[in-house]
């Protein structure tokens, strides 16, 4: 996401979405998908995100007009539940089920779906960001987010050397995985220590709020698989539930792009030919 103003960050995302647009002379687009942290009026496509500075970023009326087309707008992590409902299971859920999707990257969040369904408060998703975690290793106030995001794990990598200063973030995470890899002990040893943080906030959410089935998505999950089995243990330890195991999302690292694809989607699937009106 630009930095800066949120006018002048929506008319360079605008434009780079109208950019990619004009490369595909033989499709038609129908409608737009935007899936975004922060709290979300999915009704007024507004965007409140304290995190970039936002105040009623006005993200579905900047990205309609400059594109001509429908928009719809959504909570990120509400929205990759959805892909795993829409696109990612084999079975259609039992009625009265449920199951809670916990994602993690350079933000955390969770959504809650029941009966086939994802619950969306009116009043826009709750947050564990707060949720109390503890980690020497990685430092953080205390709180989950700051504890496991990105931004923790490479200023903690900088902190003990493996990474010098400065960087763009995504290259300088691509970095610490490389030299994990590589066999550098301090770099395995974040990488783990953040597995084991989320594992243990798991087992607190799973136990508070006992779903049938556990999904986690985010590249703090899937960049690093070799640290799962970390998460697990940690995750078994801490809860005091009977076993439940932890399904990690279908889509990999590209949950971001299922997310924004299904809500698009979901305005074709509710009406198609309102959608296919709307959309000509």
């Amino acid at each position: 996401t630009p930095r800066g103003g949120q006018a002048a960050a929506l008319a360079s995302l605008a434009g780079s979405a109208r950019r990619y647009l004009s490369r595909w002379h033989r499709r038609r687009p129908l409608w737009v998908g935007v899936a975004t942290g922060g709290v979300v009026d999915g009704s007024a496509g507004v965007v409140d995100h304290a995190r970039l500075g936002w105040t009623q970023a006005p993200v579905g009326p900047v990205l309609a007009d400059q594109l001509g087309l429908p928009v719809s707008v959504a909570s990120h992590v509400d929205a990759m539940a959805g892909a795993e409902l829409l696109l990612g299971l084999r079975r259609t859920p039992a009625p009265g089920s449920s199951s809670l999707y916990l994602y993690a990257r350079e933000t955390v969040g969770f959504a809650l779906v029941i009966g086939g369904r994802v619950h969306s408060p009116a009043s826009g998703p709750g947050t564990i960001a707060a949720l109390p975690a503890h980690s020497e290793l990685l430092g953080g106030s205390g709180a989950l987010e700051s504890t496991v995001s990105d931004e923790a794990v490479l200023a903690a990598a900088r902190r003990a050397g493996v990474l010098p200063d400065g960087g763009a973030p995504g290259t300088a995470m691509s970095a610490l995985l490389a030299a994990a890899r590589a066999g550098n002990p301090a770099a395995r040893q974040l990488l783990a220590e953040r597995a084991r943080v989320l594992g243990e906030s798991v087992a607190l959410l799973r136990d508070l709020l006992n779903p049938d089935e556990l999904v986690v998505g985010g590249q703090a999950f899937t960049d690093y698989p070799e640290a799962m089995e970390v998460l697990q243990a940690a995750y078994a330890e801490r809860s005091v539930l009977a076993p439940r195991s932890i399904r990690v999302t279908s889509f990999g690292g590209r949950v971001q792009e299922a997310g924004a694809g299904v809500v698009a989607l979901a305005a074709l699937y509710a009406d198609p030919i309102k959608a296919l009106r709307r959309a000509g």
